[in-house]
């Protein structure tokens, strides 16, 4: 196979790069093309610009290096659907053949019309093969008249803990969450609902603040203070390596990912939990669609969380850990990766 283009972030703390990065190291010949600012990397060039329709460096890179076949990771907060509609049709008239995962469909931005996926219809229809997360995904592209050209391609997971895998010190009855400090990720929610609830002796929070989030810290920070939370609680807000992760998440009895709301096709952050091998229990929104066996809570509210958990029993926590490790083990990167390359050819 000739040398393939893969256009993502790649060095920074961002789960499209995570993605990129487990899936482009099984394969081999691929170039990738990151964005200006994330530094010298091996085997990838800094070529294009956070949401700017400046193209000149990718086409340059294409052009150069005779790339005939391109995949490019797409998140809109990267590359808004006008713009990359623009390279789509720049794409197709160098006869490039593309592959494109969509990591959000349903951006539906009122104030910015170039924000809006019908500004990319025209490029979609362009491409060879439009790979999405989910069956939602794929009724939402449907209903923009693209059809023909799209594959749902689960989210890879994480593997399981390294036996030689250090935790955090973990012990007693423990509940867990992990992924970015953002608000839309029911973290404070979360926080509330375990003031209630009885019976557990703490919740570990590994969410790490990144560029934007340290409000949020402060506002967690300021809560455990106020309800006299900081025995009970223990937020770690330090980037952990994925291995000290996992490991410690591992040791949890439940995992709890209170997501509020977002338009994201698939959390990168549940499947670090679905690694971990433990039951999960999820608010009932569409980005957990496909964590097939995590628990559903009744809702996103603080009482809504505090009801569903209290009324967890052991069956369905011995349920949801056996699915867990089920839906773990058919989706490692490599069968993911596999798949991928099998439309590539």
């Amino acid at each position: 196979m000739d040398m393939i283009g893969w256009i993502s972030t790649w060095d920074i703390r961002c789960g499209i790069a995570t993605y990129s990065k487990f899936l482009v190291e099984q394969m081999d010949d691929v170039l990738v093309m990151c964005q200006s600012g994330e530094g010298e990397v091996e085997k990838a060039i800094p070529c294009w610009t956070r949401d700017s329709n400046s193209f000149e460096g990718i086409i340059a890179q294409v052009a150069a290096k005779g790339i005939d076949t391109v995949v490019i990771q797409h998140q809109p907060g990267l590359l808004r659907f006008s713009y990359l509609n623009e390279l789509l049709l720049k794409l197709a008239d160098m006869d490039v053949k593309v592959f494109i995962t969509m990591h959000n469909t349903r951006d539906r931005s009122i104030i910015f019309p170039s924000k809006r996926i019908e500004k990319a219809i025209e490029g979609l229809k362009t491409c060879s093969t439009v790979m999405v997360h989910s069956n939602s995904d794929v009724e939402n592209l449907k209903t923009h008249g693209i059809v023909d050209n799209v594959v749902m391609i689960p989210h890879g997971i994480y593997p399981p803990p390294k036996a030689t895998a250090e935790s955090l010190p973990v012990s007693g009855r423990v509940m867990g969450t992990f992924g970015f400090l953002l608000p839309h990720k029911g973290q404070l929610e979360l926080i509330e609902a375990f003031e209630r609830l009885p019976g557990w002796d703490e919740l570990i929070m590994l969410c790490a603040t990144r560029d934007g989030s340290k409000n949020m810290e402060q506002k967690v920070n300021t809560m455990l203070k106020n309800k006299n939370l900081a025995g009970r609680v223990r937020l770690v807000s330090d980037f952990l390596d994925d291995d000290v992760a996992i490991a410690t998440l591992a040791k949890c009895e439940l995992l709890v990912f209170p997501y509020q709301n977002t338009k994201e096709s698939a959390s990168g952050a549940v499947r670090m939990g679905v690694a971990a091998g433990v039951p999960l229990a999820v608010t009932p929104i569409p980005i957990f669609d496909d964590v097939e066996g995590a628990i559903k809570l009744r809702g996103r509210t603080v009482d809504d969380i505090v009801a569903s958990i209290s009324s967890i029993d052991q069956s369905s926590l011995d349920s949801s850990r056996k699915s867990m490790i089920e839906l773990r083990d058919s989706l490692q990167w490599d069968e993911v990766a596999k798949r991928i390359q099998k439309l590539l050819k």
